[in-house]
């Protein structure tokens, strides 16, 4: 069994359509990483602090899901973006994802960093992985999800 957390950057959970059959991107130089991805038995979505497109990133995992079949690595050659910083970044790598539903929430109202390091016990200069996935463990997994239903119930009843 494997369980990650995905980076995502912004403004990946401050949009209010994401679709359910999403695809996840990884950078160049990532397909390994890709290739474990497609294996995992479920992720959550964690959206960086890094500014773009004029956000500024939650720091919060804001998604739980699983990778969609057929169990592969999508390659798009002429995938990238452009970084405040004016740099250029390829995204070759995808692979398709199911968000559900009710397993998502607005970044800015997701589980925050600093739940995330305590439920992992990983210090700050650990939190980050080449190919932007971290591994976690099923118990870590669960009480993450946990975490994630409470935000979801929070911002339901902030809309009422």
């Amino acid at each position: 069994m494997a369980y990650y957390i995905k980076t995502v950057w912004p403004p990946g959970g401050q949009e209010e359509g994401l679709d359910d059959e999403e695809r996840t991107e990884f950078a160049e130089g990532q397909k390994r990483a890709a290739k474990h991805f497609i294996k995992c038995d479920g992720f959550f979505l964690y959206e960086t602090g890094h500014k773009n497109k004029g956000k500024i990133g939650a720091k919060a995992i804001f998604a739980k899901g699983t990778v969609q079949a057929p169990f592969k690595v999508i390659t798009i050659q002429d995938k990238c973006y452009s970084t405040d910083k004016g740099e250029e970044k390829k995204f070759p790598y995808h692979v398709k994802i199911n968000l559900g539903k009710n397993e998502r929430v607005n970044s800015r109202d997701g589980v925050s960093l600093n739940t995330i390091r305590k439920v992992l016990k990983k210090p700050k200069d650990k939190m980050r992985q080449k190919g932007g996935l971290i591994e976690i463990k099923k118990d870590q997994f669960d009480k993450l999800y946990s975490e994630l239903k409470k935000c979801s119930q929070k911002a339901k009843n902030k809309k009422m």
